[in-house]
């Protein structure tokens, strides 16, 4: 029995903005040593087993990021998950100058990028 408290497993697309958001949070909030983060690269031959293993643990088809919060709970979308991170470790998300100028300048036309594609 391993007497270590459980680590998050945050699962973080390459490439993708979403992604960014949380792990920018996480590290602005100063909280990326207490999470694994597991970078995922969408080309790698094990990209579809751990799709597979997270849409399984979500119940539905995995989105990134996705994190396991607790030992099989799993919960997806950058801003529920940093709004779950920061109530867990009263951090105001809301506060974070970095966060705050990707969400509102580089996010909003990387969103925009991809939907006229």
């Amino acid at each position: 029995m391993s007497s270590e408290p459980f680590k998050a497993k945050i699962y973080v697309m390459e490439g993708c903005p979403f992604s960014f958001k949380l792990w920018l949070f996480l590290v602005e909030a100063g909280l990326a040593d207490q999470v694994e983060v597991i970078r995922c690269d969408p080309q790698a031959p094990d990209a579809d087993a751990i799709r597979a293993r997270l849409s399984a643990g979500l119940g539905r088809p995995a989105t990134f990021p996705t994190a396991e919060v607790e030992p099989g709970r799993y919960e997806a979308d950058s801003d529920a998950l940093i709004r779950y991170f920061a109530t867990r470790h009263g951090i105001d998300a809301e506060r974070l100058p970095a966060l705050a100028f990707y969400k509102q300048t580089i996010f909003p036309q990387i969103v925009a990028l991809h939907e006229h594609k």
